[in-house]
């Protein structure tokens, strides 16, 4: 099968080029069809069809190319609304069941109107020990005073290359919150772009990821603070083992005009094994006065003091190791509205 290399992942503002962590390269193949989700469907929420022309001035997370690869590749754009003033309490939820050896390209775009609040649930699942390949794109508008939960959980094959990417665009008061679960997949590429356009906009961000055997993770995250007052908070858990390897960039760029904007990044990765490959790159940009930008990032073992207190409990190196590491996910499964959902994520643990 013919491939092409792709750009994806370029960090806005680059660092030194021979730490190779400005960006990534990827291979897509160079024939792919279009997947076929199971949306499990609300009354009172539109679900319908449109183009890519619609939402493409949509910048996403992984970069101009990307949006061109996606664009070009044809693909119908599932698309997820609620009405103006409308509180949807039962969430959406689409389900993709990757076969082995597919290429497939999805679009989705979830668009919450002013006043309203909107879940989505998607879950990527395949083979454990199928392969493939898979892009998705998920771009969501989110109104004044409205409010868009967005829940992505991947539990795919060993031999999987799977795209994610995620764009928003966040009005005045709106509220934009993801919940993003990486437990398995060969070799997997993420990015997401938030725009805090309105005033006291929000983004907040949990991701927790468990990497095992020789799996592989590129992450791309971007806050933009443009509106006055925003706010945003990106917090990442991680969990390394094997000969596993990761890498994360995190920019929060406070703009010209966004003052009193306050943003956060903190990444927690725990190290399993010798042999992982923890990368980490936090940014902060800032082109105003009287804002509040902070990151940081712990990265390492378990706490002497800990595994001394668990193993005086009767407990061995490694089931305190493996409990703690479960812990991480589990923590951030539970933040999650949907008891079917939690369930199981649970069980895939």
């Amino acid at each position: 099968m013919e491939h092409n290399n792709l750009l994806i992942n370029a960090m806005p503002a680059p660092t030194y080029n021979w730490l190779k962590m400005n960006d990534a390269y990827v291979q897509v193949p160079g024939n792919v069809s279009e997947g076929n989700p199971f949306v499990t469907r609300r009354k009172d929420v539109a679900i319908d069809v449109t183009d890519y022309d619609s939402i493409k001035e949509i910048p996403g997370g992984m970069g101009a190319a990307f949006d061109s690869f996606i664009h070009k590749s044809n693909v119908s754009v599932l698309t997820v609304a609620s009405k103006e003033g409308q509180k949807v309490t039962d969430p959406v939820r689409i389900d993709f069941d990757y076969k082995n050896d597919t290429a497939t390209v999805n679009a989705i775009y979830i668009e919450a109107q002013d006043n309203s609040e909107l879940t989505v649930i998607m879950d990527f699942s395949g083979e454990k020990k199928g392969q493939g390949f898979a892009a998705v794109q998920t771009k969501v508008r989110v109104g004044k005073n409205a409010r868009v939960l967005l829940v992505q959980a991947q539990r795919l094959g060993s031999g999987f290359t799977f795209l994610n990417d995620i764009a928003s665009r966040v009005s005045d008061q709106g509220r934009f919150e993801e919940i993003e679960l990486i437990l398995s997949g060969n070799n997997t590429c993420q990015g997401s772009r938030t725009d805090l356009l309105g005033k006291e906009s929000t983004l907040k961000t949990d991701l927790a990821y468990l990497l095992k055997n020789n799996e592989h993770l590129d992450m791309n995250h971007i806050a933009n603070h443009i509106g006055k007052k925003t706010v945003s908070d990106i917090d990442v858990d991680g969990v390394l083992r094997d000969h596993s390897s990761k890498l994360f960039r995190g920019t929060i760029d406070l703009r010209k005009g966004a003052k009193g904007a306050v943003g956060n990044e903190l990444e927690d990765v725990l190290l399993m094994d010798d042999e992982v490959i923890n990368q980490t790159i936090p940014v902060i940009l800032c082109n105003e006065d009287d804002v509040e930008g902070n990151h940081g990032a712990t990265i390492g073992r378990l706490d002497d003091e800990l595994l001394f207190y668990m193993e005086s409990r009767g407990m061995n190196r490694e089931e305190v190791y493996e409990m703690m590491a479960n812990a991480r996910i589990s923590a951030v499964i539970a933040k999650i509205p949907d008891e079917e959902t939690r369930k199981k994520l649970s069980e895939s643990l």
